[in-house]
Formats: C-alpha cells, sequence, structure tokens
C-alpha cells in the first residue's frame, strides 16, 4: 500500500498597497499526513523540527508581527507605527480554524486542486488579524492635532492690491479612520490612508470674486484730536485688526472675536479709561472708538445690529444713539449683514487724527439718515473726594459733570422707487458727576454753587471699587 503525504503550507507575505495575505497550501493525498518542510511564513521558513505544530510557528509569526511597521498616510505625508501599537494582532486562533477548514472542507478532487495550487503558490487566504479599537483611538488622538489644518479665508489686501485665496483645511475622522485600520488587510509596506474631512473656509474666493471694492455701502468718520496720545495707538490698532474682514451674506460680525483681547502682547498701550465715573489709566483706552465708528458706519449701511451698549456717558466723537462700546468677553458688538453679497469693512485712518470706516462690495439700497430725541434728561451730583497730598485749603474741578439722557434714534431710508422705511432703537447714558478734589478739613461751603443740573453733593474718599470701566481693558 502506498502512503501520500498531506501537507500545510502557510506564507504570511507583503504584496500590493493594503493586503496582508496568509498563503496557506495542504496536499491532500489518501493516507498519511506530513508538514511539508520549507514552508515560508513573513519570509521565515517554517521548520517542522523545532515547530513541531502550526500553532507553535503561528504564535511565533505573531509575536514576530507586533513590532512590524505600519504607515498611516496623508496626501502630504506619512505616520510610522507598530502594529501592537494600533492594537492589530494575528489571530492565531482564528488561523488554525481557517487551516482546518481548508483542509477538510470540499471534495477529494477539490482537495488534491489545492493542494497542487498551494505548492505552486497560487492557494491563499487572507490572515485574520484581531483590532483593539482603544489602543488605536489613543494613537489616533494624539495624530489628529498634527494631522490637522485650519482653513483660510480669502482675503482682499488694500495695502499690496492683491487677493489672498481661500483654502480648505482638514480635520481627522477618528471613527472612519478606525473603520479602515479593522477592515485593511495590511500589505508587505502596510499603508492605510487616514479619513480626513474637509473644513470649508467662510468666506471663499468665489465670494470675493463678486465683490466690488470701489462700490461704498456706508461709512462713516471720527475725530480724536482732542483726546489723541495713546488713545491713537489703541485706536490705529484695532483698526488694524478689524481692516479688511470679510462678512459673507447672512453672517454676524463680532467685534471682540475680530479685535481680540487689549493685551499689550498684542500691541495695546495705557491710556485713559472710566473708572467709576472718572478717567484713570488703562489698557486700551480708546478702542471703544473703533467700535463706535463701525456700528455708526453699519447703521447708515442697514445692516442688523445683534449686539449693542452705548457708552455710560455720551462720547465726544459720535452723536447720541452712534456710539456704542465694548468689554472684552462681556459686552460686545455684533452686526448681522443681511445682503445677498458679501461686505469688506475697511477700517484705516485717513488723517492722523481720524479714523473711517467704510462698508464695501455694494451700492447703498437708498439714501439712509439718522436723528435722535432725548425724551427724559436726568440730574447729576457734585462728587467731593479728599486727598492729603493738597495744600490746606486748596480745592481742584477734575471733571466737569453732565447730565444724563434716555434717547430713541429714528433710523430712516428713501429708496429709489420713492418708498421709506424707518426702524427704531434706544440708548441709555447715565449722568457723570461733577468731581472736586479738596485737601483734607476743607470747608465744602466755600466751594462754588453746585451747577445747573446738579441736585446735590456727596462726600466720596473711597468710591466703590469693581465697577465695570468704559474704553478700559474690559470695554475695548
Amino acid at each position: 500500500m502506498k502512503w501520500f503525504g498531506w501537507t500545510l503550507t502557510v506564507t504570511l507575505a507583503m504584496a500590493g498597497s493594503a493586503t496582508l495575505s496568509a498563503l496557506v497550501a495542504y496536499q491532500y493525498l489518501v493516507g498519511n499526513r506530513s508538514a511539508f518542510p520549507g514552508t515560508l511564513v513573513q519570509g521565515h521558513r517554517y521548520d517542522p523540527e523545532r515547530h513541531a505544530l502550526p500553532s507553535q510557528w503561528l504564535e511565533l509569526r505573531r509575536r514576530q508581527l507586533a513590532d512590524e511597521r505600519i504607515y498611516l498616510r496623508t496626501p502630504d505625508e506619512v505616520y510610522e507605527y507598530s502594529f501592537a501599537e494600533l492594537g492589530l494582532e494575528l489571530d492565531v486562533a482564528e488561523m488554525l480554524t481557517a487551516f482546518e477548514r481548508s483542509a477538510t472542507s470540499g471534495t477529494h478532487f477539490e482537495r488534491v486542486e489545492r493542494a497542487l495550487r498551494a505548492r505552486r503558490g497560487m492557494q491563499a487566504e487572507d490572515a485574520v488579524f484581531s483590532f483593539d479599537p482603544e489602543r488605536a483611538r489613543a494613537v489616533l488622538a494624539k495624530l489628529a492635532p498634527i494631522v490637522h489644518r485650519p482653513a483660510s479665508n480669502a482675503e482682499l489686501d488694500f495695502k499690496n492690491h492683491r487677493r489672498v485665496e481661500s483654502q480648505s483645511g482638514r480635520s481627522l475622522d477618528v471613527q472612519a479612520t478606525l473603520r479602515a485600520i479593522e477592515r485593511a488587510s495590511l500589505a508587505r509596506v502596510p499603508v492605510i490612508d487616514l479619513e480626513l474631512y474637509e473644513i470649508a473656509p467662510t468666506v471663499t474666493s468665489d465670494m470675493l470674486a463678486d465683490i466690488d471694492v470701489s462700490k461704498v455701502l456706508s461709512s462713516f468718520e471720527t475725530n480724536f484730536r482732542n483726546k489723541a496720545g495713546n488713545r491713537s495707538v489703541n485706536i490705529k490698532r484695532a483698526a488694524a485688526y478689524l481692516d479688511g474682514t470679510i462678512l459673507p451674506p447672512g453672517a454676524e460680525l463680532s467685534f471682540n472675536q475680530i479685535v481680540g483681547p487689549r493685551e499689550e502682547t498684542r500691541g495695546f498701550v495705557w491710556a485713559p479709561v472710566i473708572v467709576n465715573d472718572e478717567l484713570e489709566p488703562g489698557l486700551g483706552g480708546g478702542v471703544c472708538q473703533v467700535a463706535t465708528t463701525l456700528h455708526a458706519a453699519a447703521v447708515f449701511g442697514l445692516l442688523q445690529v445683534e449686539e449693542r451698549r452705548s457708552h455710560s456717558r455720551p462720547s465726544g466723537y459720535a452723536p447720541l444713539g452712534l456710539d456704542a462700546t465694548v468689554i472684552y468677553g462681556k459686552v460686545d458688538l455684533k452686526l448681522k449683514n443681511p445682503y445677498d453679497t458679501a461686505l469688506i469693512v475697511h477700517a484705516y485712518l485717513p488723517t492722523r487724527f481720524s479714523l473711517r470706516v467704510e462698508l464695501l462690495g455694494r451700492e447703498p439700497p437708498g439714501v439712509v439718515q439718522h436723528a435722535y430725541s432725548v425724551t427724559e434728561k436726568h440730574d447729576f451730583t457734585r462728587r467731593v473726594a479728599s486727598k492729603s497730598f493738597l495744600e490746606p485749603g486748596a480745592s481742584e474741578r477734575k471733571q466737569k459733570g453732565t447730565p444724563g439722557y434716555d434717547v430713541v434714534s429714528v433710523v430712516s431710508v428713501r429708496y429709489p422707487d420713492g418708498s421709506e422705511k424707518r426702524r427704531t432703537y434706544r440708548s441709555k447714558y447715565y449722568p457723570v458727576p461733577e468731581v472736586y478734589w479738596v485737601s483734607e478739613g476743607s470747608d465744602l461751603s466755600e466751594l462754588p454753587e453746585l451747577p445747573e443740573g446738579a441736585t446735590h453733593t456727596e462726600h466720596a474718599d473711597d468710591p466703590p471699587a469693581g465697577a465695570e470701566t468704559a474704553d478700559s481693558p474690559f470695554f475695548g
């Protein structure tokens, strides 16, 4: 009786760009079974003398494969990891089951045919890997910020007269990448493309293509000649942050978000601010004038004013009702573009002591006018503070008092067809106390008579701390 051998051939080979295959060959003939020497697994030759069982052989390969390299790829970068780092491991139990299934399934002639094909290197089965998604997720969480690319908006560079094109950004889709790793078969040069999703720019080049910067929707100009000094530094700095801002159709502009925190590292300096109704040095004094100029331009451009607060006192650079104050992190100026075309904010200093804000991109819809009326006037007080550094009997008026006002603004627009629309909004300005500094022990009856509009005298050596300040680091 002639005995025929049974041969198990397993080859784990790397081939292609995303396929790791285990070549499994069985020679089926009637009778005896003996392992076929010379089988290769991932370039390692199977030695039946050292590994009597296929399970021992596969276990060795499992440990060896743990340190094999795998590559995660983006269109411009490749990142290298080990199989173990990404939670990939050869599943020995499943592989043995697959071998047994291949050895016993089908007819006698089918088994013989598979054995012959395996001997010629033509019979293959995919290797089976287990996958730990949490281990891979930890790797991808660290990789995500490295892969991330923010989108960049299109811009019109007024200074250099050029267009800056928009670019889409990208972000790692961790969940989709985990699925890609799990379903990949892993090849000789195992490369898996990272799953990315696109981050679209807010302002695209197409939006700017239709913007004609020669068209001025509205503009407003304020002057700071009498209050220059460091205020001019802050005004110029805030205008530079604001200049070139693009407001797409239906989009909202946040002054605080664009201009950002008023800090020395961002170019802002110390200038007079209002603290407890009195002027004191503070960071960012003057930025509120930029917010006011922008708000006034928005009113004349018929933009939607989503958020705005008037100053605590009337400003000397804009009519009542057109001013706006800002407190970084607390009070913002927010405007919305109601038109079907994008607008561009052009904020600049046409002269040394003037600020101009223009809204560019379309013609005005009609003739716009702003008017206001005072609905109620509020009297003020005289505030007296004792100062030890003053000579006995000395006094000094530090601040002029002004009344407070409740104001209603009316914005009207007359369209080319003769029709007209109006809208109203309110502003509130609080009384500003007259402030006197006097020496300690002074007789207050020796002070001048109360001015018109003042009701009484308050003694305030230690005014309450912690009040919000206008035109300060908090108010812009």
